[in-house]
């Protein structure tokens, strides 16, 4: 599945809950999510430079076989049986310690993805390729792009691009070798309707059929085709967009699901509920054309706000599972069997993030991998065609935290 949603969007309220006492929160921002693929070709840029020592020389790379877990030091890795453990367990260690380190995950295959990583000094690209997360060197002259990523993604471990709030005219590439530059509309990457930058929604499917989606913007997509660019029109303009392939892209706007089945587009309207209050739709999750799943959330004055998840069963929108037990969620993603995970925060006591696993209509609190910061959020990414899940995170230990990718499942 290739999604990615709004970075201006934060936590979502999830469940009515009554409060004990003072809430507490943990003081991290949220990662920024920009999971997405893509692949195009190549038309102009430079080749790669490594990255200067006096800039690299403190950063300490800690990666890690995919599906093995660090123990106390990062990057340490366990056994082969733990490597087979279903649950969800780190497999990388990135970056520096006490750096703010965050990222996320954009998966095109259970073979490849890619991850972005910012921090306080430090700026860094993964690569998966096969089972293994490797760090690909980045010219420093183009460290900014990846810091003010708003999407990116590739289809292979040769095939990546990046967009960026650096430049609306260019995008960053990798096709195995070298870094380029390669020049784009200026009309691709679309600013919000309130101001405030490009928020994008990218879903490539091969060189020839790249999709960027600007979000809260105009109702139209742009194409690359192999060729050149073109606006596609939009029955309006998405609020969310998830897509799985070509011919199985669905966009929120409003209370309505758009769905594209290759050649048209299809409105599904989202019940609203009892009462038909103000409410907002969101977390847009799908996994093929008989199972998409969204959040609607209800404010009602003086009081929590009520949420539920709706899911789409090819006919027809039904609630799905009982309350989430989270106040506020960070991220959803499909589990492959037709459930849902999502990480939260139980806002009292404490604050702490947790994993939350929706089967058979209900949901069970899991509590995060060792070593896992409960305190930080987690972003999710659903690795297509598999039951299995990436996720970013903060790891800690006693000489500080830094970031980390987890799994779940083989």
């Amino acid at each position: 599945m290739r999604t990615a949603r709004s970075p201006s969007r934060g936590r979502r309220p999830s469940a009515q809950k009554t409060l004990l006492g003072p809430a507490v929160l943990a003081p991290a921002a949220l990662a920024t999510a920009l999971a997405a693929t893509a692949a195009v070709g190549v038309i102009a840029g430079q080749p790669v430079a490594t990255r200067p020592a006096a800039s690299q020389a403190a950063i300490e790379a800690r990666t890690v076989v995919a599906g093995k877990a660090p123990g106390k030091a990062p990057g340490k890795a366990t056994d082969a049986a733990t490597a087979r453990a279903p649950g969800w367990r780190v497999v990388a260690a990135i970056g520096p310690y006490n750096q703010a380190v965050t990222g996320t995950v954009s998966a095109g295959s259970a073979s490849d993805a890619w991850s972005v990583w910012t921090g306080t000094a430090f700026t860094a690209v993964e690569r998966l390729t096969g089972t293994r997360w490797s760090r690909v060197p980045l010219p420093a002259t183009l460290t900014g792009y990846a810091r003010s990523a708003v999407a990116f993604g590739g289809d292979s471990a040769s095939d990546f691009w990046l967009f960026s709030s650096r430049s609306p005219t260019r995008v960053l590439r990798f096709d195995g070798a070298r870094w380029t530059l390669q020049p784009i509309p200026g009309w691709v990457l679309q600013q919000r309707t309130g101001g405030g930058g490009p928020s994008v929604s990218t879903a490539v499917f091969g060189p020839d059929d790249v999709w960027v989606f600007g979000l809260d913007a105009s109702a139209y997509a742009a194409h690359y085709d192999g060729r050149g660019w073109a606006k596609m029109r939009l029955p309006a303009a998405p609020d969310e967009v998830s897509a799985v392939s070509p011919d199985d892209i669905w966009a929120v706007h409003g209370n309505v699901a758009w769905y594209w089945n290759g050649e048209k587009w299809t409105a599904n309207k989202i019940p609203d509920a009892a009462g038909n209050p103000p409410a907002s739709f969101d977390h847009l999750s799908v996994s093929g054309p008989t199972s998409a799943w969204v959040w609607r959330t209800v404010r009602i004055p003086g009081s929590a706000s009520e949420v539920v998840q709706l899911h789409w069963n090819g006919t027809s929108w039904r609630r799905a599972g009982t309350r989430t037990p989270a106040d506020l969620i960070d991220s959803v993603a499909p589990d492959g069997s037709g459930g849902l995970w999502a990480t939260g925060v139980d806002t009292n006591p404490g604050g702490f993030n947790l994993f939350y696993h929706l089967t058979r209509g209900r949901w069970q609190e899991v509590s995060p991998p060792s070593g896992i910061w409960d305190q930080q959020p987690e972003s999710l990414t659903p690795i297509p065609g598999t039951r299995s899940v990436w996720g970013t995170a903060t790891g800690l230990t006693d000489r500080g935290n830094y970031g980390v990718i987890i799994k779940y499942g083989p």
